[in-house]
């Protein structure tokens, strides 16, 4: 009796990646894909969370600045200056006879 030699598993594969390349192809390019959207998705969702972050800061410094004009606009309020000038520094408005007016060269 004559012993039948039976292919070895790694010829089967390869003689089956010959004949199946077109599928193999489709295959890694198909899995290679869909790790591209995953990875593309993650950054997408990075980038989300940074520009609300972004956002937030932005509007903390647009309540702290609107804060500060109004606060400016107080102090700088002419009432409010001539009110300090009199009482802290006890300045008054000279009176006609008092000012004197410098001559332009």
């Amino acid at each position: 009796m004559k012993h039948k030699r039976v292919p070895s598993l790694l010829n089967i594969i390869r003689y089956d990646l010959k004949r199946q390349w077109l599928a193999l192809l489709l295959f890694i390019t198909v899995l290679s894909s869909a790790l591209m959207v995953i990875y593309v998705a993650h950054l997408n969702r990075n980038l989300i969370g940074e520009r609300d972050q972004l956002q937030q800061a932005r509007d903390q410094l647009d309540i702290e600045w609107r804060h500060l004009t109004i606060e400016q606009n107080a102090l700088t309020e002419h009432s409010r200056v001539e009110r300090i000038a009199q009482r802290q520094l006890q300045m008054s408005r000279p009176e006609a006879t008092e000012e004197v007016l410098v001559p332009w060269p």
